[in-house]
């Protein structure tokens, strides 16, 4: 049993229980301590998850609670709500799609990949083609609702594109021309013009169809090159004709001209030009002209090439038998 005398009295004269002080300045200060702790280590975190940057040839679409906002990112930097936001990136430089016969080439480079088409005479023909495209910035939100990646849009939209169009085009050429630069550069443009209008409805840029070969059956193949061959044969025949039909008319017209020549010589070789040719050539000889006729001319013939064959005295026989 407690008495009386065991309870505190305190100096005023009350009585009851010791109750400690309590400093409110003291966890005010340490509450706000803690607080601005945590908001230095979650400031940086939650601005580190907010800071979106973008590269150089890529855009970023904006999605909302999993769903594309309408809000494309250019390349830059950019601030989005980590909590309720993220963003997407599609590429928009350049791409490639190859469907080729080759081995190692083309998208799927293990498999012969290249398409088939009829042409207008009905012959199976393999052409190999490669298609450059990109996606159009201004329209990254709409590619990326219909499909999200690039692997997507050419595996559902660029393959069947391509077949469908190839096949079409190619059905109104005959295989003599399409084998041929011209048949396949007209290919290209028919291609070209309608994949075009296919791939902007999707938001895609078609930049260039490439006709990269055309594979001719076997059998048809070797006859184009027999038939080849052929030509370039005819044509040599060709050329060695125009050279000997040049050649004979080169010898043609100088036989013209030495005629020419001689009918021009034969008409100024008059009796006296030869006669003072003659008479030209005995200086260089001992002979004596003596001159026989009325006209004074020698009547007879002596070698021009001043020869000593004949001798004197037969010269001087021979012009008095032409004097007689």
């Amino acid at each position: 049993m407690s008495s009386d005398s065991d309870i505190p009295i305190d100096p005023d004269g009350s009585s009851g229980p010791n109750i400690p002080d309590i400093d409110l300045r003291s966890i005010f200060g340490n509450t706000l301590l803690i607080v601005l702790v945590i908001v230095l280590i979650v400031a940086p975190v939650i601005g580190f998850l907010s800071w979106t940057p973008v590269d150089e040839g890529n855009v970023q679409v904006v999605k909302k609670w999993g769903a594309a906002t309408g809000t494309v990112f250019e390349p830059g930097a950019h601030f989005i709500n980590p909590v309720s936001q993220d963003t997407v990136s599609l590429s928009t430089r350049p791409q490639s799609y190859t469907m080729s016969s080759q081995q190692g080439e083309g998208n799927k480079a293990g498999t012969d990949d290249s398409i088939t088409v009829l042409t207008e005479d009905g012959l199976r023909v393999d052409i190999d083609i490669t298609v450059r495209y990109r996606v159009d910035a201004g329209q990254a939100v709409k590619f990326y609702k219909n499909y999200r990646t690039l692997g997507s849009a050419e595996q559902r939209l660029i393959r069947p594109s391509i077949r469908s169009v190839l096949r079409t085009e190619a059905g109104a050429l005959p295989v003599t021309e399409i084998y041929t630069g011209k048949g396949q550069t007209e290919l290209k443009q028919a291609a070209q013009s309608a994949l075009k209008k296919d791939f902007a409805r999707d938001a895609l840029i078609l930049e260039a169809v490439q006709i990269r070969k055309v594979n001719l059956p076997k059998q048809y193949e070797q006859a184009v090159e027999q038939k080849e061959i052929t030509k370039q044969r005819r044509q040599q025949k060709e050329n060695e004709l125009e050279v000997e039909k040049l050649e004979a008319d080169r010898k043609k017209i100088e036989a013209n001209g030495e005629a020419e020549a001689n009918r021009i010589l034969s008409e100024s070789l008059d009796q006296k030009v030869l006669t003072q040719q003659y008479i030209d050539k005995l200086d260089d000889t001992d002979t004596v002209y003596i001159p026989v006729g009325g006209d004074g001319y020698p009547q007879f013939v002596r070698n021009i090439d001043g020869s000593n064959g004949d001798s004197p005295s037969r010269t001087s026989t021979n012009s008095t038998n032409a004097s007689a």
